[in-house]
């Protein structure tokens, strides 16, 4: 098995120019669920209950870590872009880092939300969500 260290995880996410820009030196947590929303058919008189397969995708990427300028800028700026109705912003995950043969996702999201946060104890952080919209394509670098 290829085991990777958390480390080598990569996360771009364009700016509101759309370029790319590469978070991860200011990200230390990542949560990215990719689900199939089921759809239940049962009928009376079944003793079981079934399910088809429904959309795909949609789900809410959650990221933080500690704060960075760099960071606060790229995110207050898609949500003002966001405001003005800019696009959606593209983004591509790599679990396993950036390099050949190692996995991605990619596609595009809203900033649902950034949240900065300190307390007296500890470091300053920041948190965000991204929904995402449309189809996400999983593949590799």
């Amino acid at each position: 098995m290829a085991f990777k260290p958390g480390t080598v995880s990569k996360i771009y996410v364009n700016n509101i120019a759309a370029s790319v820009v590469d978070l991860s030196p200011y990200v230390d947590t990542f949560s990215y669920p990719q689900t199939v929303q089921m759809l239940e058919v049962s009928v009376f008189g079944t003793a079981a209950r079934q399910f088809l397969n429904g959309l795909t995708d949609g789900d809410v990427i959650s990221f933080g870590g500690p704060y960075d300028v760099t960071v606060h800028t790229q995110l207050t700026a898609l949500k003002a872009g966001q405001s003005a109705g800019s696009a959606a912003a593209a983004f591509i995950w790599g679990p396993g880092g950036s390099v050949a043969s190692q996995a991605r996702s990619a596609g595009s999201a809203f900033l649902a939300s950034y949240a900065v946060s300190s307390g007296v104890g500890g470091r300053v952080e920041w948190s965000a969500s991204l929904q995402v919209t449309g189809a996400v394509v999983n593949g590799t670098f």
